[in-house]
């Protein structure tokens, strides 16, 4: 039987998979769900693979549960000290995934991809308070922040913090 956090995890894959085969002219797929990390996607071309950590990036509980339709509306107007303090949590999560990450007994590359699934902070956002954001060293060898594309209805927006 399939749960929630599994569903999650690959929908999250699956269009980090869709993003990079647009990007780089490569054939990738998810290989594997697991745990730590969750998903190991490969390219179909080489053959390479990299390990994949997902997580998501939320302002608090309370939006977690709104954004998963467990609650009304979170009531955090998007003001700047609103951002700020979402800029804080993104920081927080980074300093969390990279201590956890130690832990991780890895036989391809490292990859951390944060959905970022709040309604009110966006790419806008964090280019704007990008210079605040802090990536601590760890073992992923690269890091993403992929957001949602309103225009195109699909998420399609992926920045790379390393």
């Amino acid at each position: 039987m399939l749960d929630e956090k599994w569903l999650i995890e690959e929908s999250a894959a699956q269009a980090l998979v869709e993003i990079l085969s647009r990007q780089q002219g490569e054939n990738y797929k998810v290989f594997m769900h697991s745990d730590r990390p969750d998903i190991v996607i490969e390219n179909q071309i080489d053959g390479t693979r990299l390990g994949v950590e997902v997580t998501h990036l939320f302002y608090d509980s309370e939006e977690a549960r709104y954004v998963f339709g467990r609650s009304r509306e979170p009531d955090h107007p998007p003001a700047p000290e609103y951002i700020e303090g979402y800029v804080r949590r993104l920081n927080a999560l980074l300093q969390q995934k990279s201590e956890k990450a130690k832990g991780y007994n890895h036989e391809y590359p490292l990859a951390l991809l944060i959905r970022v699934v709040s309604p009110l902070f966006h790419m806008c956002n964090f280019q704007v308070y990008s210079s605040s954001i802090v990536v601590p060293p760890s073992d992923f060898q690269i890091i993403w922040l992929l957001f949602y594309d309103f225009v195109q209805r699909r998420w399609t927006l992926l920045k790379r913090l390393r």
